[in-house]
C-alpha cells in the first residue's frame, strides 16, 4: 500500500501476491475450533483494512505497535514483538517503553496471557484509552481475542480504505527482541529491505520452491524464527497450529496437520522433533516421512539426533541464527554420517570468521570467537549505545559471543556461547565439550552442563541429565559410568569432570525454543545449596529426578 508500489517493501510484496495469486491459500491456522485459511487476496485486504483502523486510531508513519502484523507496516508504522518470561510482566512493560509503543494489541480471552500480566501495570482502561505513569507513551489498546477472531475479521471488513503512505525500503519495518536470556530484551530494528533480503536468503538456504512446497512452523509468526519468509519471497503457504485454546495433544495435532496439508518443510525445535518421533509409531504416518524436511531451530543438533529424526522426515536442516542477524548458516543432513555435533554449516550471504582474543584469524580446527559481517547484520540496538558498541569490533564486525571453529571443508561448528563458559579455578571449561563426552553414556538421553557456585573455585561443574526412557536411572549409575571419562588431576581445577549430576524430566526453554541455561543453572544451584549433591546420589526423591513443567519457568 506504499505510494510507490515499485519500491521493494513488505506491503508492496503483499500487494503483488494479491494481484498475481489472489486465490492461493497462504496462511492456514489450526486450533481446537478447526481450520481457518487466508488467501493472498485476504491477507492484502485485511492488512490494508487494519492499516485504516490504525490511522483512524491516530497512528502515523513511524509509530510503534506491539506484535507484528502486515497491517502495521501497511500504515507505515513499526511492529514490535515481545515475549513474556517474567511472571510480573515487567519484561513486557520494558519493551513497550523502550519501543515508545503507542498502541498495544491485547488478548483478554487468554487466561494468564500477556494482557493479564500487563494489566496491573496499566490500571483502568476507559474506551480503549490508556493513561499510566508506568507506560507514559502508551495511548491505546486493541483487543483481539482468540475466541473472537472471526468477529474481529468481520469488523475489519467494515473499515474504509487507508490513506496512502509513502514507505521506503530503508524505513524500519519491525523491531525484533533478543532472547532476554541475560536480562531484559534489547530491541533490534529491521528495515523492509533487510527483511526482503532475509526472505530471499531463507528460500535459497533451504531449497524452497513456490509451486510444490508447503511450510509448517510451530514458532509464533511475530518472532524471528517464525517470520513467514517463504510467503514474502514466493507466496509459499505457511501452516501453523494455535494451541492457546484447549488443544491437549500437540503432537497428534501437528502430525495430522503435516499429513493433511501435505507439508514438505517443518520448522521445529529439537525437543519437539523428539516428541514427534516418540509418538509417530502411534499415528498413521502416510507419506509424510518421504516428503518432509525439518528445519531445526533453537540450537545446533548433535550426532545422536539421527536416531530419532529419521523416524519423522527424510532430511534435517540446521538453521543457525540470531535476532541481530536472522538466519546465519545452514547445512542439510540426509544420512547418519552427515550428522556431526555442533555443525551449523556454511553461510552464502554473510562473511564469517573465527578469531582469537586479539581478533586474529584462526585456522581450521582452532576454537575462537565467531564474527559476522554482511548486509543483514543489524546496525545497533534501540537506545542502547553501550550494548551496541560492545557488540562490534572497531572495524565493524559483529561479535556473536559464540565459540566456534571451521573444519577443513570450511564448515562452521559452534560450541556454545562464550558467556556460557564455566570459570573453574584458573581454568575455563566450555560446556559443549563435556556434554559431547557425557552423551556417550548409555543412561543419558540428553545433557546440559551448567555452573554452580563454589567458594574457592568460583564454579563447579554440574551435569543436568535427561535419562534414557524406560530405564530406572539414578545419578550414581551415571556418575560411576562417566567419572572415568575424565582425567582426575591432582589440581582439581584442571579437571572438567562434573562434580554433581542432576536428573531432570526435560530442559526449560525460552519462548523461542532454545534451552534456558540460566534457568537450569539456577535450579542446579538451588539444589546444590540446599542439599549436598555428592552426599546422596538419589537425594532428590522420585528416583533422583527433579520435576518441573516441560518448557516452562522453573519453580524457584
Amino acid at each position: 500500500m506504499s505510494v510507490d508500489e515499485d519500491q521493494p517493501t513488505i506491503p508492496a510484496r503483499v500487494k503483488q501476491w494479491a494481484e498475481t495469486r489472489p486465490d492461493k491459500e497462504v496462511f492456514v491456522f489450526y486450533s481446537d475450533e478447526g481450520r481457518r485459511a487466508l488467501t493472498c487476496k485476504d491477507v492484502h485486504n485485511l492488512s490494508t483494512k487494519f492499516a485504516a483502523l490504525l490511522q483512524r486510531r491516530g497512528l502515523k508513519h513511524g509509530d510503534v505497535r506491539l506484535i507484528t502484523d502486515f497491517g502495521i507496516m501497511a500504515a507505515g508504522c513499526v511492529a514490535a514483538n515481545a515475549q513474556a518470561l517474567l511472571a510480573d510482566g515487567t519484561d513486557l512493560l520494558h519493551v513497550i517503553n523502550l519501543s515508545r509503543c503507542r498502541l498495544l494489541i491485547g488478548d483478554k480471552t487468554l487466561p494468564g496471557g500477556a494482557w493479564h500480566l500487563l494489566k496491573p501495570h496499566l490500571g483502568e482502561i476507559m474506551d480503549l484509552k490508556v493513561k499510566s505513569s508506568n507506560a507514559p507513551k502508551l495511548e491505546m489498546v486493541e483487543f483481539v481475542g482468540v475466541k473472537e477472531g472471526g468477529d474481529y475479521l468481520e469488523m475489519l471488513h467494515q473499515e474504509g480504505d487507508p490513506v496512502p503512505v509513502e514507505i521506503l525500503p530503508t524505513d524500519t519495518a519491525l523491531y525484533w527482541t533478543t532472547s532476554g536470556s541475560t536480562g531484559f530484551s534489547k530491541l533490534v530494528p529491521k528495515t523492509h529491505a533487510v527483511m526482503l533480503f532475509l526472505a530471499s536468503s531463507f528460500t535459497k538456504m533451504f531449497r524452497i520452491h513456490n509451486e510444490v512446497d508447503v511450510l509448517y512452523s510451530d514458532r509464533p509468526l511475530g518472532w524471528a524464527g517464525g517470520w513467514p519468509y517463504g510467503f514474502i519471497e514466493m507466496a509459499v503457504p505457511y501452516v501453523t497450529t494455535d494451541t492457546r485454546g484447549s488443544v491437549l495433544d500437540q503432537c497428534k495435532l501437528s502430525w495430522d496437520v503435516l499429513s493433511e496439508e501435505r507439508c514438505t518443510i517443518a520448522v521445529l525445535s529439537i525437543s519437539f522433533m523428539k516428541k514427534l518421533a516418540e509418538r509417530r509409531s502411534l499415528e498413521n504416518s502416510g507419506d509424510v516421512i518421504q516428503r518432509l524436511m525439518c528445519i531445526v531451530t533453537g540450537q545446533p543438533f548433535a550426532k545422536h539426533c539421527f536416531e530419532f529424526v529419521s523416524k519423522i522426515c527424510h532430511s534435517v536442516a540446521s538453521a543457525y541464527g540470531i535476532s541481530e542477524v536472522g538466519y546465519v548458516s545452514s547445512c542439510i543432513c540426509e544420512k547418519a554420517e552427515d550428522f556431526e555435533d555442533n555443525l551449523v554449516g556454511c553461510s552464502s550471504h554473510l562473511e564469517v570468521k573465527v578469531v582469537d582474543e586479539q581478533f586474529t584469524d584462526l585456522g581450521a580446527g582452532k576454537d575462537g570467537q565467531v564474527l559476522l559481517h554482511g548486509q543483514c547484520v543489524f546496525k545497533g540496538y534501540i537506545d542502547n549505545p553501550e550494548a551496541t558498541k560492545a557488540a562490534f569490533t572497531d572495524d565493524g564486525w559483529f561479535k556473536l559471543d559464540e565459540v566456534g571453529h571451521f573444519d577443513e571443508k570450511g564448515r562452521l561448528f559452534v560450541e556454545g556461547r562464550r558467556s556460557d563458559a564455566i570459570m573453574h579455578g584458573e581454568y575455563i571449561i566450555y560446556p559443549s565439550w563435556v556434554e559431547k563426552k557425557l552423551r556417550t553414556c548409555p543412561y543419558i538421553s540428553e545433557v546440559m552442563v551448567v555452573p554452580v557456585p563454589h567458594p574457592d573455585m568460583c564454579h563447579e561443574v554440574c551435569a543436568c541429565v535427561i535419562p534414557k526412557p524406560n530405564m530406572d536411572v539414578t545419578t550414581k549409575m551415571i556418575k560411576d559410568h562417566c567419572d572415568p571419562m575424565f582425567i582426575s588431576d591432582s589440581l582439581h581445577e584442571m579437571s572438567a569432570k562434573p562434580a554433581y549430576y542432576v536428573l531432570v524430566e526435560s530442559f526449560p526453554l525460552i519462548p523461542t525454543g532454545k534451552p534456558d541455561r540460566r534457568a537450569l543453572s539456577e535450579i542446579a544451584e538451588k539444589n546444590h545449596l540446599n542439599q549436598p549433591l555428592n552426599s546422596c546420589p538419589t537425594r532428590m526423591g522420585c528416583n533422583g529426578r527433579l520435576k518441573y513443567p516441560a518448557g516452562g519457568k522453573l519453580p524457584l
